[in-house]
């Protein structure tokens, strides 16, 4: 009876050295990906086309890859720390119209904001890239033309019916282009 208590504990506790190791190792696969960003081509941009697709990044600007929620999170950070306008907060929520991307975002630039347009990406639960367009894409663009409420250090909400999102409810987002009211123009490069 002692041994198989040895025994059972010694298994338990290899098991559990086993699993921790294998576990870091998954996560420092999945985090190591080399490619986080990228230049949308234009076969990503061709693949949700037609009726009621929602529209996707231009071809040329910088889009992330597929990683996961919180190194999505970092990135988007990083890119967007000189940005004039930034998202505070960005979900996929159920609307009366269907499924609706929110986007909370902040002015903090020196101008009045009149237009705007981005990427979002949507993530699932668990933090895995989701699908938010007809083709699979867990990328969305939008754009709004005609602001009138968007001064220095103020806050803007956005909100945009998506059709064909599978199960995302959280989402990260980083403004691409941003029209002032005096006419200048700033683009990421």
């Amino acid at each position: 009876m002692r041994k198989l208590i040895v025994v059972g504990t010694a298994c338990l506790v290899l098991g559990l050295i086993l699993g921790i190791v294998i576990g870091r190792a998954l996560l420092e696969h999945e985090w190591s990906q080399p490619a986080v960003l990228q230049l949308m081509s234009a076969a990503d941009a061709q693949r949700s086309t037609g009726k009621d697709a929602e529209p996707t990044p231009a071809v040329g600007s910088l889009r992330l890859g597929p990683a996961p929620l919180a190194r999505a999170r970092l990135v988007v950070a990083d890119i967007t720390k000189n940005d004039p306008v930034v998202t505070g907060v960005a979900d996929v929520a159920n609307g009366d119209e269907g499924n609706v991307l929110n986007l909370d975002l902040l002015n903090r630039g020196k101008c009045t904001v009149t237009a705007l347009a981005g990427t979002a990406y949507g993530y699932d639960a668990y933090g895995k890239p989701s699908s938010m367009n007809k083709g699979g894409e867990y990328y969305v663009a939008f754009s709004e033309d005609k602001i009138t409420d968007f001064g220095p250090s103020q806050t803007h909400s956005l909100s945009m019916v998506l059709h064909h999102v599978d199960v995302a409810s959280l989402a990260v987002a980083h403004v691409d282009q941003v029209t002032c009211s005096d006419g200048t123009r700033w683009v990421r490069n």
